[in-house]
This record gives C-alpha cells, sequence and structure tokens, in this order.
C-alpha cells in the first residue's frame, strides 16, 4: 500500500469513528489539556499522529542499526521499550512528572507538538522556555525565551551515530538538566536511543500518519507496555521494567479519565485495581526484589482479558463529538 492510499484510508477510518459514536456531553477534566492550546485541543484531543512499529522496524532492518542486535526480536524489544519510555512522565521527574508530561507530550514520536502550550512556560503554540526554572532550578536563568520545539527526527547540532554517542549523552542531560529528573541508567537511555535514531532513519514519513484515539489501541499498548516491563524484569533490568511500569500507570490514567459518566464506574474499578498492581510491582522491583515472574504473568493474564470497553469507547470522551461538546 502506498503512503497516499494510507493516509486516505486512516482519514476515512477517523470519519466512520466520529459518525459512528454516541452524543453527550460532560466536563473535561483531562491532564493533557494543561499544556494544549485552544486553537488545537479538539484535533490533539481526538487524534493522534501514530508510529507503524512494523515499518519502523523494517527502516531499522535495512540499516546499519540493526547490526548491533543478535536478533529482529531484540530490536524489536529495544523499539518497543524506546517508545514506551519516551511516553513515561516519571522519567523527567519534577514538576513535569507532576503535571503528567513526558517526552512525549513536547516531541510527538519524536517530532513536535504545534499544539503545545504550557502556562508561563510557551510563548505561542508549538514553543517552550527550556530555561525556565519551574521545570528546571540549574538551568533556569530568569529570563522568558521560549523556543520552538525542535523535531528530534530531523538533523541538527546532536550526531546520531552510534559510535559518538552524543544522542545518548543529550538524551540524559535533558533528562537531568532540563526537567530535574534523576540520572538514568544506560540500559534506560539505550532503547530511547534507538527509539529517537529510527524515527530520524524513517525520514519523518510516521509523522504523517494520523489516526482517531482508541480506547482498544490504549489498551493494546498498555499490554504491550507491561509485557516489556516483565522482560526486562526477567532479564534483570529492574529499573527499566518499574519505569515501563510506571508508563503503563500513565496509560491506564489516560483511560480512567476518559470514562466520565457514572455508568463506567466498574470500568474505571478495573483500571484502577490495574493501576495498584503495576504500583506494587514497580516497589518491588525498586526494592531489587527477584523472582516476580509469576506475578507478572498473572497481572499479564489479567490485561489480555478486560472486561468489554466497547461500550465505552462510544459514549466516553474517546468519541470526538462527545469530547467536542464537553469542550465548548
Amino acid at each position: 500500500m502506498d503512503k497516499r492510499s494510507a493516509i486516505l484510508i486512516a482519514l476515512a477510518s477517523i470519519t466512520l469513528g466520529l459518525s459512528a459514536c454516541a452524543a453527550g456531553s460532560s466536563r473535561v477534566n483531562l491532564r493533557e489539556t494543561a499544556w494544549l492550546a485552544d486553537s488545537g485541543r479538539l484535533e490533539a484531543l481526538s487524534t493522534e499522529r501514530y508510529v507503524d512499529r512494523d515499518a519502523l522496524l523494517a527502516v531499522v532492518l535495512n540499516s546499519g542499526l540493526a547490526t548491533a542486535y543478535e536478533s529482529q526480536e531484540a530490536l524489536r524489544n529495544d523499539l518497543l521499550a524506546g517508545e514506551f519510555l519516551f511516553k513515561a512522565p516519571l522519567l523527567l521527574g519534577g514538576q513535569a512528572a507532576k503535571a503528567g508530561m513526558s517526552c512525549h507530550s513536547c516531541h510527538v514520536n519524536g517530532t513536535n507538538n504545534p499544539h503545545f502550550l504550557f502556562p508561563a512556560i510557551s510563548g505561542k503554540p508549538g514553543t517552550a522556555d527550556t530555561t525556565h526554572s519551574f521545570f528546571s532550578k540549574s538551568l533556569g536563568n530568569e529570563i522568558f525565551d521560549p523556543v520552538v520545539i525542535p523535531d528530534l527526527t530531523e538533523g541538527g547540532k546532536i550526531s546520531h551515530s552510534l559510535k559518538s554517542g552524543e544522542l545518548e549523552a543529550f538524551l540524559s542531560t535533558i533528562i537531568v538538566g532540563e526537567f530535574s529528573g534523576e540520572i538514568a541508567s544506560p540500559n534506560v537511555i539505550a532503547p530511547m536511543a534507538v527509539y529517537v535514531r529510527a524515527l530520524r532513519l524513517s525520514g519523518g514519513d510516521q509523522a504523517e500518519f494520523k489516526r482517531a484515539r482508541s480506547l482498544e489501541t490504549d489498551l493494546r499498548d498498555i499490554q504491550a507496555t507491561t509485557d516489556q516491563a516483565a522482560h526486562r524484569a526477567n532479564v534483570g533490568e529492574s529499573e527499566v521494567a518499574a519505569l515501563l511500569l510506571s508508563s503503563a500507570q500513565s496509560q491506564v490514567q489516560v483511560i480512567h479519565e476518559r470514562l466520565h459518566r457514572s455508568s463506567h464506574r466498574v470500568l474505571r474499578n478495573w483500571l484502577i485495581a490495574r493501576s495498584r498492581e503495576m504500583g506494587d510491582l514497580r516497589r518491588r522491583l525498586n526494592g531489587n526484589e527477584r523472582g516476580m515472574q509469576e506475578d507478572f504473568v498473572a497481572l499479564q493474564e489479567r490485561l489480555s482479558s478486560p472486561p468489554d470497553f466497547a461500550h465505552a469507547s462510544r459514549n466516553s470522551l474517546y468519541c470526538a463529538n462527545v469530547l467536542a461538546d464537553a469542550l465548548e
């Protein structure tokens, strides 16, 4: 399928999704509204730029980056872990984590975010003051000087060469310097760097694909993130596993916020229970506990057999018509 056909199909699926969902209204209480401009809020909340993971893997397999891996599965795992770590607010720490912001909030799929508008941090939409003391006490210069959020997939001052290690150093500096996050180990930084390198190799094509925000897709991503956490725990990478679980918890909160009706209570309670399981596993990982494989398997089984969310996807804030009414 060529790129133009794929885009047309994606647009058609979004249109069909909007017409099929039930109408309704309610007050919006979504974390993302804290950093989205009014002008693009509905678009940003109802659609998303997405990465075709299989296509991205294929691009990397045909590049020199693949030679650093013993198997295709190992490469796929790093790409997935990198993507989900990119979406983990806890990685940034400080005020960003409290707000629920992750790398993905400013750099959607490694690119930029033209709708980003954080109070006192942004000038125009799509800009941010990276030397503001709100996020970083060490870099705060007491000057309001927002800059356009850069697209990390494009060429720039930072080399993406594996040998140079500049990208890894840059990511570490951003986490610790700009956001006051804790120093992350190479096991955390490495898959993130692979993910960003892969996005650059794709030539930015991934940014052209959009789809409707979907409850079903978000549920699958929670399961995929937890699967990656279990894998990292099994190979002794506790820090990475714990951060991935925090990413899954953040994704759970996204769904929980959109299930706004009283009729969604049972589903919200199921989500809360899964998040608590993830939190318990995180605490045990941070305490260097071993032998947690059975507990991960139990969580994975529950995530693979969720209750029926189908009706909720049509009358919740996942439905663009309901969301548009609630934003008015």
